[in-house]
């Protein structure tokens, strides 16, 4: 069976590198990044700023400058502390593990712990063919008993005939992980549209072979439909098994599997665990047989002795599916404008006074004869061919060859991102 498995929050707590300290927006800023800069910070720290991607897209969260500092009135963290989190839309990279971790070390950032880590399946229907809707109601009137957490938060509506849930979530705020079970396509309908969620579901949909049929979330991703049986298209409620993993984890966190008589496993809390599609499969497969286990509940049976409420079937042969590009949300930026930017920034930035003159120079020429011609977005690939043609003449006449090298490097930008244009 093919899995729509992916991260869905992804937060570390690290150290800056003392000798590039303080890492702050202007750092940023010199290294050639976008950033936006919120005007305050948080609870912990006085700094937060968002790191953009080549699409302006937030990519990277910064939290840093804690307000209590380890030495000072009883403080609790030393000053290079600062958290990082991926924005929501990179973590459904192909890779994103690798992509924050590529990060960290470009900066010479010190890992010290996961602080928080969501892994989540997507779905229709249970594996057994059960309606989420329907489980949840028969769970609410009492016909389930979940094993482990306790502690139950539900969300849904009021109806005269009775209640309708579409959110169930099991642990304490505090808990080592906290399980939730929710409609996900509500979700994006109710409060705000993720065309990358939306996406993801169309890419695994689209590398479903005709054997796996039934696992098909969407095929039309942005009516949000699908055809059914009949070949008559409808919308599909498509539902989040999610398992939320705290700092409380540490290193590593032990899950107690004696219900099935089959001891503990330990699990390191690494970035390791997840930088692949196939760990974070049988991560999700791990915490679900532990966290997401019920049964039919009986009052004069012992728990452990009550049929198992079989939901997920995993199996080594169970699949994944990959992604190649991101979508984006709708981005009122010009591209030529944002190459203009990015030309400025690194010009103020890393060149000498004697050498600003002629990168203005190429500046000017842009801005003038070459973006004319470049008469809409979507313009032809021979224009797009003769813009790059142009650029690489003029910017071989500069004969400073520091700056030859740092617009260099520049084009390169140009030249691998064929959406620039």
């Amino acid at each position: 069976m093919k899995r729509c498995v992916n991260i869905d929050w992804l937060e570390v707590y690290v150290l800056e590198d003392l000798g590039r300290y303080p890492c702050d927006a202007e750092y940023f800023r010199k290294q050639g990044y976008f950033v936006r800069e919120r005007e305050y910070g948080t609870r912990v720290y006085n700094q937060m700023f968002t790191i953009l991607d080549d699409y302006d897209q937030p990519a990277i969260e910064i939290r840093r400058d804690p307000s209590s500092l380890q030495g000072r009135d009883g403080g609790l963290f030393p000053p290079n502390s600062c958290h990082i989190r991926l924005s929501n839309r990179a973590c459904y990279r192909s890779n994103p593990v690798a992509y924050l971790r590529d990060f960290l070390a470009r900066h010479n950032y010190t890992f010290k712990k996961i602080f928080r880590l969501d892994v989540c399946l997507d779905f229709e229907h249970f594996d057994k063919g059960d309606d989420p809707q329907s489980f949840i109601r028969r769970y609410m009137k009492g016909v389930y008993a979940k094993v482990n957490q306790g502690n139950i938060s539900a969300h849904g509506t009021e109806q005269w005939n009775g209640r309708e849930w579409n959110s169930l979530s099991w642990g304490k705020p505090k808990s080592m992980v906290g399980t939730k079970l929710y409609c996900k396509t509500l979700e994006l309908e109710q409060a705000s549209d993720k065309p990358y969620i939306r996406q993801a579901w169309w890419e695994f949909s689209r590398q479903c072979s005709p054997a796996e049929q039934d696992c098909i979330l969407i095929d039309d991703p942005i009516n949000m439909t699908k055809r059914g049986k009949d070949g008559k298209p409808y919308k599909p409620a498509i539902w989040r098994v999610e398992f939320s993993i705290k700092s409380s984890a540490q290193r590593w966190f032990v899950i107690d599997r004696a219900v099935h008589g089959s001891g503990k496993i330990v699990m390191p809390h690494t970035l390791s665990l997840y930088d692949s599609k196939e760990k974070l499969l049988k991560v999700f497969a791990s915490l679900a047989e532990h966290y997401f286990h019920f049964k039919y509940y009986d009052p004069d049976t012992r728990k452990d002795r009550c049929k198992d409420k079989v939901l997920f079937n995993f199996s080594p042969l169970d699949t994944f599916y990959k992604v190649d590009r991101l979508a984006s949300h709708k981005s009122d930026s010009k591209p030529f404008q944002r190459l203009l930017t990015l030309l400025r920034n690194y010009m103020l930035m890393h060149v000498a006074a004697g050498d600003k003159a002629a990168i203005e120079r190429v500046i000017d020429m842009i801005e003038t004869d070459i973006l004319r011609m470049m008469k809409n977005p979507n313009t032809t690939q021979a224009e797009v061919l003769a813009l790059r043609q142009v650029m690489k003449e003029r910017i071989a006449g500069i004969r400073n060859k520091s700056v030859t090298q740092r617009i260099a490097e520049l084009t390169d930008i140009i030249n691998n991102s064929p959406d620039l244009f």
